[in-house]
């Protein structure tokens, strides 16, 4: 009898495990709970609202002296100010923070003298940081909690209208109410930030090379060179192409 009942027990616990797995969704769970459709959701909800974010110019973007020395010297307590801004929207947002040093003077004024024509009121990155995102869910929560919590006077959107190369980030100017400067915060997706500091700066200091090669034989670029050099920025597109790729595409749910 104890053989019989052991028996009965084994094949009664057996007999359920299909029964269970198979059992249909509860009609009180919601669809959106399932692990798959979540991310799908997410992906179509950050997109378009990514691309709703338009470049534009809020308010006035230029510094409060045309004085270089006397910005420099107000740059540190700026980038400080800027810091504590950004590791803020970093915590509100689940994104993380860099923070640089300021813009090297000589840098600076390189860029003054080439870019900005000598104006020193257009020299907006003197203080910067950057948020990195890893997905875009993430960026636009960053920009939203940036716009909440500081004042955003200029916003260029490139996941809009990427570069030539296929490069997207979100470039946002903010005016610090304490020392008063306009500062630059750079958000960037994980993915493409990884390949700009990575493969495509390999890519360009390979470009750099060439045509310092040519300058330095005082000549014209030779065809080989031009066609390498187009390569090169081929691979780059491509990079950039297949990272965006991940994000822009919407995810297949497998409900198997």
């Amino acid at each position: 009898m104890g053989k019989f009942l052991k028996t009965a027990l084994m094949m009664l616990m057996v007999g359920q495990a299909p029964v269970q797995a198979a059992t249909p969704l509860s009609l009180n769970q919601s669809l959106t709970e399932l692990p798959g459709l979540e991310r799908a959701t997410k992906a179509q909800k950050g997109l378009p609202e990514l691309m709703a974010i338009n470049s534009q110019e809020y308010a006035s973007v230029i510094q409060p002296t045309t004085d270089f020395e006397n910005l420099y010297q107000h740059a540190q307590m700026a980038q400080n100010e800027l810091a504590m801004l950004t590791h803020r929207v970093a915590y509100l947002s689940s994104t993380q923070a860099s923070v640089p040093d300021v813009k090297s003077r000589e840098r600076a004024l390189a860029k003054l003298e080439g870019k900005l024509d000598g104006d020193v009121r257009l020299l907006t990155d003197l203080a910067r940081t950057t948020l990195v995102a890893s997905d875009v869910e993430g960026v636009v929560r960053a920009y939203h909690h940036l716009n909440q919590h500081g004042q955003v006077v200029k916003v260029k959107n490139r996941f809009q209208t990427p570069k030539a190369n296929g490069y997207r980030d979100m470039n946002v100017l903010v005016r610090l109410p304490q020392s008063e400067l306009v500062a630059e915060v750079q958000i960037h997706l994980a993915d493409i930030a990884a390949i700009k500091s990575g493969a495509e700066h390999d890519i360009y200091t390979q470009i750099q090379e060439i045509e310092r090669h040519a300058a330095q034989q005082q000549r014209a670029l030779a065809e080989f060179e031009l066609a390498r050099i187009s390569k090169l920025k081929q691979q780059s597109s491509e990079l950039y192409q297949r990272a965006w790729e991940a994000h822009d595409t919407p995810v297949r749910v497998n409900y198997g």
